[in-house]
């Protein structure tokens, strides 16, 4: 199977800015499950990693500009039949929670609740951990609400279980916070699915052996779907695709348009 992916991702300020300097995490990663072809991306930038493995692609612009655009496409190759990554290292820093994973004192009970209704299986049974994460991706598609306007990309899990309401990323969390509380490693995905639109939201879990995905959005365990891995961290604080700065007074407008599309 292979993939066509188009990203495009933009930033317009309301006023002037000069002296811009940006870390952009905006390049797929590579993985064990499809190979990367004719990547191209509109401007030159340099690139690193993170502590994770991810890659960020940095520069400045020193010149004043109201806008800044960076395209970049990619011919992705899916030559492996199931979902499997390697456990990579470090699989106990995805176990401990962070804050946007943690409920607040004031959701305390709303977490308790969403806890107690998972319930049903016997979480000490190692063998369990692929029902215990399809249970709970059941229990999160069928009970909240997908509805943009309600979080943001930092929100925490308090905002979801409060309202019941929200999108990927605060279905992803609130996944992640559940695993992690019953000492499953688990970690924040960004990156690209079929169609149009923005970036998606998924998890990782970690089932002793390799890592594994799961989509709460769609309700689904990914095995050979494509799925375009852009970065991973601890949650969306660490796959943030624009961190940076700039000299004025300006607010700023970030539009993210991703096309994917299957053409084998």
């Amino acid at each position: 199977m292979k993939v066509n992916l188009t990203y495009r991702f933009s930033l317009e300020f309301s006023q002037r800015v000069r002296g811009h300097s940006f870390a952009l995490k905006i390049t797929p990663r590579q993985t064990p499950f499809y190979k990367i072809e004719d990547f191209y991306t509109s401007l030159k930038l340099a690139n690193t990693t993170d502590g994770f493995g991810n890659i960020i692609s940095f520069g400045i612009i020193n010149e004043s500009h109201y806008s800044f655009e960076v395209e970049t496409s990619a011919k992705i190759d899916f030559y492996h039949e199931y979902f499997d990554l390697q456990h990579g290292i470090l699989p106990d820093l995805y176990s401990v929670q962070t804050q946007i994973t943690t409920s607040s004192i004031n959701s305390k009970q709303e977490f308790l609740d969403f806890i107690n209704e998972l319930k049903i299986i016997n979480y000490n049974n190692k063998k369990n951990i692929d029902l215990i994460v399809s249970t709970a991706n059941d229990f999160i598609f069928k009970n909240f609400i997908y509805q943009s306007g309600i979080t943001t990309a930092y929100s925490s899990i308090d905002m979801i279980l409060n309202s019941k309401r929200g999108v990927c990323q605060d279905f992803a969390h609130l996944l992640i916070s559940y695993l992690r509380h019953l000492n499953i490693p688990a970690r924040y995905v960004s990156g690209f699915v079929t169609g149009e639109g923005e970036s998606h939201a998924w998890v990782e879990y970690f089932d002793g052996q390799i890592w594994r995905g799961a989509d709460p959005t769609h309700n689904l365990i990914i095995k050979n779907e494509p799925y375009i891995k852009l970065a991973h961290g601890r949650d969306s604080s660490d796959t943030a695709m624009n961190k940076g700065s700039f000299i004025g007074h300006s607010k700023q407008n970030l539009k993210v348009f991703t096309h994917m599309e299957v053409s084998i």
